[in-house]
């Protein structure tokens, strides 16, 4: 009997000598190893997204407790940092020593701390 001679059935059912495919490759398990990805991806995302939602509570919470609005904390931030001292160019030796000076005249501060200051201003660069 040739090849030719048997029945579609019968072609169907002839081996070949291939091994029976392993049930771990195929598209079966790609298929099903794609749902556990998708599932893993699902569940990791959902978790992500809760997070988001709890640091963006949290920080509302924090921000109201301390006496900002929320909504414009970061110009407020913005703000504060750009009229404070730190960002303010440094006061020439002349002013400072000024301002010394009217501060022991007003007996904010003493001879002796007058002194050490004075000395701190005149030898640093």
């Amino acid at each position: 009997m040739t090849f030719s001679d048997m029945s579609m059935d019968e072609q169907e059912m002839v081996d070949f000598g291939y091994v029976e495919s392993d049930p771990f490759i195929g598209p079966s398990s790609a298929f099903g190893a794609m749902s556990i990805f998708m599932s893993v991806f699902v569940v990791v995302f959902v978790a992500v997204v809760i997070f988001i939602i709890f640091v963006a509570i949290r920080n509302y919470k924090a921000s109201k407790k301390a006496g900002l609005d929320p909504f414009t904390l970061q110009t407020e931030l913005a703000v504060r940092a750009a009229n404070s001292q730190m960002l303010a160019p440094r006061q020439s030796r002349e002013k400072r020593l000024a301002e010394l000076e009217d501060l022991l005249a007003r007996q904010v501060i003493t001879r002796e701390e007058y002194a050490q200051a004075r000395m701190k201003i005149l030898t640093e660069d």
